[in-house]
């Protein structure tokens, strides 16, 4: 009986390890996830810079092509305000060679950039309040119009 008494300790510590052991590895499989979506998502639309932690919404978003040559639109969602993410794409887009046209900040705020031949529409408006999104984004590329004026007579 006294050895019965000591095996409780025992298989209460071997209980915590192994259930420690499973959220780690539990934690370990959501980065792991994680890590995989963000290489989807680069693949789909390149070195376009996106805050951390953005998700495609695929059923919203039309993409053409892949890597840095696809147009088309994405809608992400983001976990920052609407403020952060518009300071995001005014600082971070110009570091990644994009060129700021114009840009309206309000309650849906837009900005417009160019990048050698292609133009970028960003249009930020309030998350629609799902867990973990403060913030919606729909980025528009298109080629920049070739379409020249004719000449004046």
């Amino acid at each position: 009986m006294p050895r019965m008494i000591h095996a409780w300790p025992r298989f209460g510590l071997l209980s915590v390890f192994l259930l420690l052991t499973a959220c780690a590895n539990l934690g370990n499989s959501r980065d792991t996830e994680s890590d995989d979506f963000e290489r989807s998502q680069k693949q789909l639309v390149g070195e376009l810079p996106l805050p951390k932690g953005a998700r495609l919404l695929s059923d919203q978003s039309l993409i053409l092509g892949v890597g840095n040559n696809w147009a088309g639109r994405i809608v992400v969602s983001v976990a920052q305000s609407p403020t952060e993410t518009f300071s995001y794409f005014r600082e971070q887009y110009p570091v990644a060679g994009w060129t700021l046209v114009s840009s309206t900040r309000a309650k849906n705020s837009i900005l417009v950039f160019f990048k050698q031949d292609r133009t970028a529409t960003v249009e930020i408006t309030e998350g629609p309040g799902l867990i973990g999104s403060k913030s919606q984004v729909t980025i528009t590329i298109a080629p920049r119009s070739t379409v020249t004026e004719p000449p004046k007579k």
